[in-house]
C-alpha cells in the first residue's frame, strides 16, 4: 500500500511539473538565453548592438569572449536575440522590428514580414529616399 501511494505521489509530482510545448510564435517576448557569434568586423556591429540593448535593459546576463569573432551569451526576448544573432540583422527598439531577418525566422516568432519595406519608412520628413527594399519583420508593440 505504501509503495502504491508513493508511486502515485511521484507520478502526480512529475506530471505537475510538465508543461506542454507551445509554439514560439505565441511567446516572442519570452525571455531566453542564447549563445551566438559576433563578426570579424571592427567595430563589431553585433557586439555594439548587444551592448546598446544591455544598456537600456532589454538584454541581461551578457558575457562576451575576447576572441575574434566574439562568442556572446545574453538573456532577453526571443525575437530580439533571434534578430541580433543572425549577423546582418539589426533590431530597431523604438519600432519593435528586425531589419534583414528571414521570412521563415520572422513568421516562426509571430512577426509580420514585409519583404520590401522602404529604408525611409520611419523618417516622415524624408524628401528623397533611395529606391531599395529592406526586408523587415515587425512585432506587435
Amino acid at each position: 500500500m505504501k509503495k502504491t501511494l508513493l508511486t502515485i505521489w511521484i507520478f502526480i509530482a512529475v506530471a505537475g511539473c510538465a508543461t506542454p510545448h507551445e509554439p514560439e510564435a505565441e511567446h516572442s517576448e519570452l525571455e531566453v538565453t542564447r549563445q551566438f557569434t559576433g563578426t570579424t568586423q571592427s567595430p563589431d556591429p553585433v557586439m555594439a548592438q548587444v551592448l546598446e540593448l544591455a544598456e537600456v535593459g532589454i538584454l541581461s546576463d551578457v558575457s562576451m569572449t575576447r576572441s575574434l569573432p566574439a562568442q556572446i551569451i545574453a538573456t532577453g526576448p526571443e525575437n530580439v536575440l533571434a534578430c541580433i544573432s543572425s549577423g546582418d540583422s539589426r533590431w530597431l527598439l523604438s519600432h519593435q522590428e528586425c531589419e534583414y531577418m528571414s521570412e521563415e525566422a520572422c513568421t516562426a516568432r509571430g512577426g509580420e514580414f514585409d519583404p520590401c519595406a522602404s529604408p525611409c519608412r520611419h523618417d516622415p520628413e524624408a524628401e528623397v529616399c533611395i529606391l531599395s527594399c529592406v526586408p523587415v519583420c515587425s512585432f506587435a508593440q
